[in-house]
């Protein structure tokens, strides 16, 4: 097995491995099938009858997450994923995009004042941070906090699925994150403002309004939908073009590839490397027989990478036609953030188009990955930045 530090900074080549030589197969470290190959990502995906979502019940007394709807099954999960995706219509995301344009010009100016820059800390988090927060009503004294629970949320439910113990950090950071939204939706009940906090706290599901915990787990569920993707996404971009200057140079002269790159992006290195699910059913899948009650754990970054189903998978190529990679799920539990994302990754490239003509590591520097394996991304990433005159 290749080693942790590793698998977190470049998991493909275990990727390839598995994809050829055993790309449905059990693991006694995960305590779970690994599932690496796209028709069968898909298909988990797909049936959710089959593979409940419900992975997180009883593993923990404090750490409750089993009322997110990222772990819901139908009904339920139907019922109250139809208030969440008001959040983000086609309407209710491009009337953000005035906004978006002048965040993105601000950050970049006060990143391209400096002769180096931390390009993670200086504009992939604080952007789409910043972006959910003024959605949902959250304090700009109040954001470095939010983006601290937003990791933890990533950071403890790895470990709770990997049946790693119980971290006391994890714990009273979470408590602090509850009573802080539930606190805010019994605010807003009194007193609604033009934020989503409000609108979920008087929000209605077949005649009944959320309770305190249901509105406030929404609110944790858009927090990270709202920021971690779009965080990662750009970070991995960014790494990506470095890798690949010719691409680079092909978006600049080609600024209407700037979608497929986007894509391309997600498929050849997801913000998101997988995601778990319980079996609810005895199933044969890749010709293996899986019980109910096993877990399995479905690898959308070995998905991506298919030979079976991508032409020449692993190369990064932005005039790729656009095409159904599994970044962002699959089905009922499609990535609630996406069409936000997309947006600001949109807008984010286009400004940088503009304003930086090349962008390179600093001699020596070293890529640190998160700490966190299923989510995929960089803790810091040093640039120097050639700006165009």
């Amino acid at each position: 097995m290749i080693n942790e530090l590793d698998l977190r900074l470049d998991p493909y080549p275990w990727y390839e491995e598995m994809l050829q030589v055993s790309p449905v197969e059990y693991s006694p470290q995960f305590g779970a099938y690994l599932i690496f190959r796209y028709e069968e990502v898909r298909k988990v995906f797909a049936d959710h009858q089959t593979f409940s979502s419900a992975v997180f019940d009883g593993l923990s007394q404090e750490l409750t997450f089993e009322n997110q709807l990222q772990g819901m099954d139908p009904p339920r999960h139907t019922q109250l994923r139809a208030l969440a995706v008001h959040a983000f219509t086609p309407k209710a995301v491009a009337d953000l995009e005035p906004r978006i344009r002048r965040l993105v010009s601000e950050l970049l100016d006060q990143a391209l004042a400096k002769d180096e820059i931390d390009f993670v800390r200086d504009f992939a988090i604080p952007f789409p941070v910043t972006v959910i927060a003024e959605m949902l009503g959250v304090p700009e004294e109040e954001r470095d906090q939010f983006k601290y629970w937003s990791d933890v949320i990533v950071e403890a439910s790895e470990h709770l699925l990997t049946g790693k113990a119980e971290d006391p950090r994890h714990v009273a950071a979470y408590r602090e994150m509850k009573d802080y939204f539930e606190q805010r939706t019994r605010e807003r009940r009194e007193a609604p403002q033009d934020d989503l906090i409000s609108r979920l706290a008087l929000a209605e599901v077949e005649g009944q309004r959320l309770t305190d915990a249901e509105a406030g787990n929404f609110c944790l569920l858009l927090m990270v939908a709202g920021n971690e993707t779009t965080t990662n996404l750009l970070s991995n971009a960014i790494r990506t073009f470095i890798e690949h200057p010719g691409q680079w140079e092909l978006l600049c002269r080609e600024p209407g590839l700037i979608p497929q790159a986007i894509e391309e992006v997600l498929r050849f290195r997801s913000p998101v490397q997988l995601l778990y699910r319980v079996v609810k059913q005895d199933i044969e899948l890749g010709g293996r027989q899986m019980k109910a009650g096993e877990r399995v754990v479905v690898f959308m970054g070995a998905a991506n990478r298919d030979a079976g189903r991508f032409e020449r998978p692993d190369t990064f190529d932005i005039t790729r036609p656009l095409g159904p990679h599994m970044s962002l799920g699959h089905g009922i539990h499609f990535c609630l953030g996406a069409p936000l994302a997309r947006l600001e990754s949109k807008i984010a490239f286009e400004a940088l188009i503009e304003r930086i003509r090349e962008f390179h590591l600093p001699e020596g520097c070293r890529l640190e990955p998160l700490s966190t394996f299923n989510v995929f991304g960089l803790r810091q990433l040093s640039l120097r930045l050639v700006r165009r005159k």
